[in-house]
């Protein structure tokens, strides 16, 4: 078959299942735990093992999708430009909040890393850990990382974040909807996002602004640091 033609398919294969996989979370209430994007992946995953394919071959097959990452993160801009005053009031310490989560982001990643004596594989993918997948995508192609992998973690935190950051600010008492939306933009990337949007639109526009001003500053940063963070 048409390397095209196969390719389209199995694009067009995924969005299928990614609508099936938001009507299940839709109906159980979308739950943090099980994000469509989750949920998606592993079918995805599923699929790839049971049919014994390399997860390059996949990616090279898919690669259509990589091109609604972009927009995908534009998209987010709806919920911002709705909440912009809101947003604009809180600039300041938004613009500081990100700056430093960002920064302690990379870092303990890194030192957390050569702590537990990561292989340098997995020490470069950790790198991008704190930005959501896009961002992680854009950092690793462009200082010649491990994008796969990167993309992967990413994935995973975002999922860890969305499920443990709500409960641990609850536990601190730290209720308020800008809080929650920023730490969740930092720590849990789209995933987050997604999750807190459904339920506040406010606490989801803090995440979407803060998820972008986390990668721009990732990308700003790491690049230039990348043989020192890596070493």
């Amino acid at each position: 078959m048409n390397t095209w033609i196969l390719s389209g398919l199995i694009s067009v294969a995924v969005l299928v299942a990614f609508v099936a996989v938001v009507a299940v979370s839709r109906r159980l209430g979308w739950p943090a735990a099980l994000s469509p994007v989750v949920l998606t992946a592993l079918a995805i995953g599923g699929v790839l093992a049971a049919t014994g394919t390399p997860i390059q071959r996949f990616r090279d097959l898919s690669h259509p999708l990589g091109l609604l990452l972009g927009p995908a993160i534009v998209a987010l801009g709806a919920g911002v430009h709705d909440n912009r005053r809101v947003l604009a009031a809180a600039g300041r310490p938004l613009a500081v909040a990100v700056v430093v989560g960002a920064t302690v982001g990379v870092a303990s990643a890194v030192l957390l890393a050569r702590v537990l004596g990561l292989a340098p594989l997995l020490r470069a993918a950790t790198v991008t850990r704190t930005v959501t997948t896009p961002f992680a995508i854009l950092v690793q192609t462009r200082v010649g990382g491990p994008v796969t992998l990167a993309a992967g973690i990413a994935v995973v935190m975002g999922v860890v974040g969305t499920i443990l950051l709500p409960t641990l600010l609850n536990l601190l008492r730290l209720r308020d909807r800008a809080a929650l939306g920023t730490a969740v933009g930092v720590a849990a990337h789209i995933v987050g996002a997604d999750a807190v949007g459904r339920h506040d639109a406010v606490a989801g526009s803090f995440a979407g602004a803060a998820l972008v001003g986390t990668g721009i500053v990732v990308a700003l940063i790491v690049p230039p640091l990348w043989p020192w963070l890596i070493g």
